[in-house]
């Protein structure tokens, strides 16, 4: 076990991409977005003029998409240059994208939320956004989107509302329409510690998912049976993301603190990057493929 990088305040969105062996994550509320670099250790940042709350690889190693307030954005990593591609249909000022993942078939399934999310105001959305950038709304009256992911063969959808202590499952189709839900991680039934915020699969099928609030994560098998619970040294894990030339690294994000997040004594590395050997690999990041 390790930590990587600085810390962040709210630490988000691990991505790993295989073709730099580098990670990418995001910093939400000090609007920055980093790159580790696994040969050479280097980290490097971008500033942001807005809080990214996800981002995706695309078909050009070094360029990604981002998920920023109301838009989706073009982050060209090498010159700095940001462009805006789609706005997309959020009417508060309030609401914010947050937790983004990319489909098996190529599509951007980006959530959004009310921030404060203390506030407990379900008006977030689930938008699918095609590689020819068009946009659908999928899901309404979220509280915080989070947990997307999507196993290898690309049938199923993983969806966490963190206020609803719910992990959903989903069929998905080929043209991205989702089946009922169906519940699959149930916090309270499990009596899982903390609540569910952000999530990856393994390449055995596994779902993981960070347990913010509870100072662990949890995998659960394809059939949604509790497999097993791992603590970690920081209170507020938030997101995953396998890594690593063999894909056999968890990288975990987290809240450091600062300004609406408390900060604590007792763990000075809250915020920095948990990078830990937990006995499976990871599949691939998906590449959206509309830049």
């Amino acid at each position: 076990m390790r930590f990587i990088g600085d810390r962040s305040i709210l630490g988000e969105c691990p991505i790993w991409d295989p073709r730099l062996d580098t990670l990418f994550w995001v910093d939400i509320n000090s609007r920055l977005i980093h790159r580790w670099d696994w040969t050479s250790g280097e980290l490097s940042s971008r500033t942001m003029n807005g809080r990214p709350g996800s981002i995706a690889l695309t078909d050009t190693p070094g360029v990604l998409v981002v998920a920023m307030e109301h838009a989706l954005l073009i982050l060209d990593w090498g010159s700095g240059d940001v462009t805006t591609r789609r706005d997309l249909p959020i009417a508060e000022d309030s609401v914010r994208l947050n937790d983004g993942r990319v489909d098996r078939l190529g599509n951007l399934w980006v959530g959004s939320m009310h921030v404060p999310a203390s506030e407990g105001r379900s008006v977030g959305s689930l938008f699918c956004v095609r590689p020819d950038w068009s946009a659908r709304q999928i899901l309404t009256g979220i509280g915080v989107a989070n947990g997307l992911a999507f196993p290898p063969d690309g049938s199923i959808m993983y969806f966490a509302d963190t206020m609803e202590l719910m992990v959903w499952r989903y069929t998905v189709d080929s043209e991205g329409h989702l089946g009922d839900p169906t519940p699959f991680v149930d916090f309270a039934r499990l009596q899982l510690p903390g609540k569910p915020d952000g999530g990856c699969v393994d390449s055995d099928g596994g779902y993981w998912v960070a347990c913010v609030y509870g100072s662990a994560l949890a995998r659960v098998t394809a059939d949604g049976l509790l497999d097993r619970v791992i603590p970690v040294p920081i209170r507020r894990p938030t997101c995953m993301a396998f890594g690593g030339p063999d894909l056999a690294t968890l990288f975990v994000t987290s809240i450091g603190g600062g300004g609406q997040y408390p900060e604590f004594d007792d763990e000075p590395d809250a915020g920095r990057v948990l990078a830990l050997d937990v006995g499976f690999t990871g599949v691939p990041e998906a590449i959206f493929r509309g830049a």
